[in-house]
């Protein structure tokens, strides 16, 4: 299994906007690779990855025909896929969108039927994914990019304020509601295209249609986007008419990937742009914290790794010997590594 992928270590957010392929898009690549093997694309905020089980050259043939550039980056990608499960390749270390996000990439391409070779790694990587954060404490402090927004909110607003958040559907959006809604002393609009928002509206969680965020811009100190819109959701020309009819500091988010705020909103008077990468200083001062906690993760992962080994080990042994029995005994051991050595004792029986 191999990855073309841009991250936000290999590439700053305009860069990444390039590659934030829509469902559609992902649709026309499930069905490019259904012949040449397996494949699943992960996009979200801070990286784009295409894994599959064919050659590269033949996958980025695949991914040009579909009128797209393919990821400039690339590696062998089964060390990565459980790391990046287990959250060590996080913006935050432990972030807990990452794993949700890993899981609705597979179904995804597991319903599209495009995941013939990559079944095995991918669902121990869930399984390691999940043992990580049962075992260790990685996932304790701030956790996820949507955590740190809500801080960076309130941090703007220590006496109190509006926040807008346009997107506030899905898991990501939820987190962020549930993390704003925690800070007693702000008033959250969140707009959506659909009826509800991710969260019961409760307490200072207000829904607004979404054709109406302009005008409720006139009231929201802060805004945060987070829409899967492939277009811009506050124009610079739009947001500038309204803060000349209410002029005040304001402090615009986006953790949406395409952007969901135009780039000329941080050059109008008072409005300041913070995007996703502008975390990156809270995030290592968090990850500081849990150094430990990442060292145990790591070795957590190392053990995953065995254990897909040993699944494919003892696949080849019994389509080899048809030594069940005997396989099943040394499986019980729970000596992965016992195993392997057994197995490839047993190589010319």
């Amino acid at each position: 299994m191999n990855c073309l992928y841009v991250d936000f270590c290999s590439a700053p957010q305009a860069e990444r906007a390039n590659y934030a392929y829509s469902r559609r898009t992902r649709e026309a690549l499930y069905a490019g690779f259904r012949e040449a093997g397996g494949c699943v694309v992960l996009v979200t905020c801070n990286r784009t990855e295409v894994y599959f089980s064919c050659s590269r050259a033949r996958a980025e043939e695949i991914i040009r025909r579909a009128a797209l550039p393919p990821a400039r980056f690339y590696m062998g990608a089964e060390e990565h896929l459980f790391s990046l499960a287990a959250g060590l390749c996080s913006m935050l270390a432990g972030e807990d969108e990452i794993l949700g996000q890993l899981r609705a990439a597979y179904e995804e391409a597991r319903a599209a039927g495009v995941t013939k070779g990559l079944d095995e790694a991918f669902q121990i990587a869930l399984a390691c994914g999940k043992a990580v954060r049962t075992r260790t404490r990685i996932s304790s402090f701030a956790c996820s990019v949507a955590t740190l927004a809500a801080n960076e909110a309130a941090r703007f607003l220590p006496r109190g304020g509006a926040v807008l958040v346009v997107g506030g559907t899905g898991k990501f959006g939820g987190a962020l509601l549930k993390n704003l809604a925690a800070h007693k002393n702000l008033t959250v609009y969140a707009a959506e295209r659909t009826h509800g928002v991710a969260v019961s509206v409760r307490g200072d969680v207000l829904p607004v249609a979404y054709r109406e965020r302009y005008i409720f811009l006139e009231r929201a100190d802060v805004v945060i986007g987070t829409t899967a819109s492939p277009h811009v959701v506050f124009e610079a020309e739009k947001v500038e008419r309204v803060v000349q009819k209410s002029p005040r500091e304001r402090l615009f988010i986006d953790l949406a990937m395409p952007p969901d705020i135009g780039a000329g909103v941080g050059e109008l008077a008072g409005c300041r742009l913070l995007g996703i990468d502008g975390f990156a200083r809270r995030a290592r001062e968090n990850n500081q914290k849990k150094q430990e906690a990442i060292k145990k993760a790591r070795a957590v992962v190392e053990e995953y790794l065995v254990l897909l080994a040993v699944h494919r080990a003892a696949r080849r042994y019994l389509a080899r010997c048809g030594a069940l029995p005997k396989a099943l005994r040394l499986l019980k051991k729970h000596d992965p590594s016992a195993f392997l050595r057994a197995v490839g004792e047993g190589a010319g029986e």
